[in-house]
This record gives structure tokens, sequence and C-alpha cells, in this order.
């Protein structure tokens, strides 16, 4: 089962009253002005923690994602840990944050504004099927990190460029980081690239009762080799789509 993400863990200082929560803005904002924390030990950093963090989420997944299990992958004390982050929700938040910079990545020089928003959300949906476990702990209050920012000013970028409002870009570039998101849980655990899940999803299909379903068993070979490649390259350019009639809308109110 997932640790729960708004109480301390067993072992963890329980969080002082009056603390915003880990991930919104207040709290973004609060981290920027404390002081720092002491460290006694020089060789553990909060790279050095991520990088457990990430390296035990990749090979045992989010249930093994605990402060316990991070200090024995480093060797130290779950006090230690303390000294950098006051709890797993502080861990997780700052470990999907520094995930999620791989979307900033610049794109191939010539594309349009519909191509840089293509290529970045086929990298970041790449990335997160690459770390699944990051893709299950995304909630939304990450996007308001540092790393999560420069992507959303690159992505305000691309979509003001293209003849949006700020409001509109704003909207647009949101609903574009749900979809690559959601695209990536709706799956997880599912690859229907599979050939043998698709063999077993023809035989599902064709086993149900014609009355009841009878287009699944009508076009069962057809569905069965959709995969969700397909699925996500068809809501990438319905979005893309979408969003051109909204530009060319904001064109037309302009004239």
């Amino acid at each position: 089962m997932r640790e729960p993400m708004t109480t301390a863990g067993a072992g963890e200082p329980p969080p002082e009253q009056g603390e915003p929560r880990p991930g919104t803005a207040a709290w973004w904002l609060a981290r920027e002005t404390e002081p720092a924390r002491q460290r006694r030990r020089r060789s553990l950093t909060l790279e050095g923690i991520l990088d457990a963090s990430m390296a035990l989420l990749d090979s045992r997944g989010v249930a093994a994602l605990t402060m316990r299990n991070v200090a024995e992958a480093l060797g130290c004390t779950q006090a230690s840990l303390y000294r950098h982050v006051r709890n797993r929700e502080e861990l997780v938040t700052l470990l999907v944050d520094r995930a999620v910079s791989v979307a900033s990545s610049p794109p191939p020089d010539g594309a349009d504004w519909a191509g840089k928003a293509a290529w970045s959300a086929r990298l970041f949906r790449d990335h997160l099927r690459r770390h699944p476990g990051v893709a299950s702990l995304l909630r939304g209050t990450e996007r308001l990190g540092p790393n999560s920012l420069t992507g959303v000013e690159y992505a305000l970028g691309l979509f003001i460029g293209a003849g949006l409002s700020p409001r509109l870009a704003s909207a647009a570039a949101s609903s574009l980081a749900t979809f690559v998101i959601g695209s990536v849980n709706f799956n997880l655990g599912l690859d229907s690239r599979d050939p043998e899940e698709r063999h077993h999803r023809r035989r599902l299909y064709r086993s149900r009762d014609a009355a009841a379903f009878p287009l699944l068993v009508q076009h069962a070979e057809t569905l069965a080799d959709v995969t969700s490649d397909d699925e996500f390259e068809v809501g990438l350019n319905a979005l893309l789509t979408g969003f051109r009639a909204l530009i060319e809308n904001a064109e037309a109110t302009r004239d």
C-alpha cells in the first residue's frame, strides 16, 4: 500500500502546526526563504537523497519509497535525511519536480509551435513510461516547483507566441500536461503493444455476448490491435487541432 501523503510515516517527525503542505505555492515560497538546515554529514546531499529515492522508485515501486528505505540505501540514519527533507511528502514533492524537468529540454530547430509542443509531449511521455513510479506520484501541485515552472514558462512561450491570450495559453499548457500524465497512468501495468496481451484481448472481445457487445465482437481483430501509442497520438493530434482552432478564432477576433 502507498504511504499516506498527508501524515508523517513511522519514525518521521510530526508536521508543525500551520506549516504549508508540501508542493503548494506557500510551501515553495517558504522553502526559498527558510534558513539553511544544519547538515552534519557533508557527504549526504539533497541530490544524493533524490538519486537514491529515484533508484528505489524505479526498482521497487512506490510502496518502497519510504524514509527508512532511502536511509538504508544511503547507509545513513533517518535523522540524517530529516536535515534535508522533513518527511516523505517533502521528499516526493522534490523528487517529482526534478523528474519532470525533462519536459523542458529544447526541441529540434525549425519546428513550429505545434511541432515543438508535440515533441515535448512525446518526450515527457517516454520519460514517464521509463519511470512509471513518477507518473503515479504526480498530483498537480508539483507544477509549482522550480523545474516545473521552467516547463510552464516554455509552454506559455509556445502558446502565447502562437497567438493565444495568457489565460488560454496557461489552460492549453495545463491540459496538454494533464493529457500526457493521464495517458501514462491509464496504461500503467498494461502493455497493449505486447503480442500476447493483444492475443488475449482478441479472445476476450470475441467471447462476449454478441447481443450485448455487438461492436466488440464484430471488430475484435481491429480493436485488439489498438495500442497505447495509437491512443496517445490520436489524443495529441486532437488537442493540437483544438489549439489551432483557438488560435484561428483569436486571430479572427483581432481582425
